[in-house]
């Protein structure tokens, strides 16, 4: 395979939160350079929490995009200059007003779709007990408690569909940090 590929880049800001970026891409197998799409956009970040009594905090929230309400981890966008494990300890609080206790454990940085988004996402686990002064989660937001065993069956028929949000899950139950057993309360 010839390595000869030369990619020139445009950008359109289409919002604070989305660039579209146009590659134009020359090969010495194609006579005419042709344009290839994608998104920029921050990295996100999410992260699979267990409480104490083995309870999954997530988050009910209305999806523009499906038109429709979904069930997710708690996750949201780097900030810049933000350190992801910080943003995901954020998050959790912001969305859950669950605090992490013990630390949080970096499962993995995933390219989240290598042929059109531009950003990565990281996933995380920790342990976690409810905030000392209950914070309400973000408009629009409700918290949803879940058992390992109603987590799994719920991946199972598709009420929990995100489909990189399973992949945090299953780094998390290949690394030994999480389990579906409902007696397995605490990460490796």
């Amino acid at each position: 395979m010839n390595d000869q590929i030369t990619n020139q880049r445009s950008e359109q800001i289409i919002s604070p939160w989305v660039t579209l970026v146009t590659h134009t891409i020359s090969t010495p197998h194609h006579r005419e350079p042709r344009d290839f799409h994608s998104l920029k956009q921050a990295d996100y970040i999410g992260i699979l929490a267990v409480t104490a009594d083995g309870q999954i905090p997530l988050v009910r929230q209305y999806r523009p995009a499906l038109d429709r309400f979904t069930l997710e981890l708690p996750a949201g966008l780097l900030e810049p200059g933000e350190n992801p494990a910080d943003t995901a300890v954020r998050e959790l609080a912001e969305e859950t007003g669950f605090q992490v206790v013990g630390g949080i454990h970096l499962l993995g940085c995933m390219a989240a779709d290598t042929g059109r988004l531009e950003n990565r996402m990281w996933g995380y686990f920790a342990e976690c007990a409810g905030s000392i002064t209950p914070t309400p989660p973000e408009p629009g937001v409700e918290l949803v408690l879940m058992s390992k065993p109603d987590l799994k069956q719920a991946m199972l028929s598709g009420a929990f569909d995100h489909a990189l949000h399973i992949a945090i899950i299953g780094l998390a139950l290949v690394t030994g940090h999480f389990s579906f057993q409902a007696s397995d309360h605490s990460a490796s």
